[in-house]
């Protein structure tokens, strides 16, 4: 299994209630450039044709700055106009006395504004996942 990598859109249907859309990822996996310009077209295609979309989850890594990738989907997502998460991942590999700290510097380099939440996460160890999920709540 190549976690972290997705190539295709996966569909995950939960419970019946809802649907998870995993897009393809455009950061650190080892893309053409053509390869990612696709994906980035498909990805702002996706966006702005799906009337179905409730809430955009943006996943970026907690441990590092927004990459140049993270801003260009990070605009994509704000031009689109749809609700939005920011969920700052693999918060399970930074102290736990640093997280709240690695939460608003990455809120404050993406989201100065604070009109967008952004909320730690750790999908390996499923911390935080109860604030996540009342978020995710509110959506459906």
């Amino acid at each position: 299994m190549n976690l972290g990598k997705t190539r295709q859109i996966n569909f995950y249907n939960i419970d019946d209630i809802f649907y998870f859309v995993d897009l393809p990822g455009y950061g650190y996996s080892k893309m053409s450039k053509k390869e990612q310009e696709q994906v980035g077209k498909f990805i702002e295609q996706y966006l702005f044709n799906r009337k179905e979309i409730a809430l955009i989850i943006f996943l970026v890594d907690i441990r590092h700055s927004p990459t140049s990738n993270d801003r260009l989907m990070y605009n994509y997502i704000i031009s689109s106009g749809l609700p939005c998460l920011i969920l700052a991942n693999k918060a399970d590999k930074i102290a736990i006395t640093k997280v709240d700290y690695a939460v608003k510097a990455l809120q404050k380099e993406l989201n100065p504004i604070g009109d967008i939440p952004t909320l730690p996460f750790s999908s390996e160890r499923k911390i935080y996942k109860d604030e996540v999920w009342n978020f995710i709540d509110n959506f459906l």
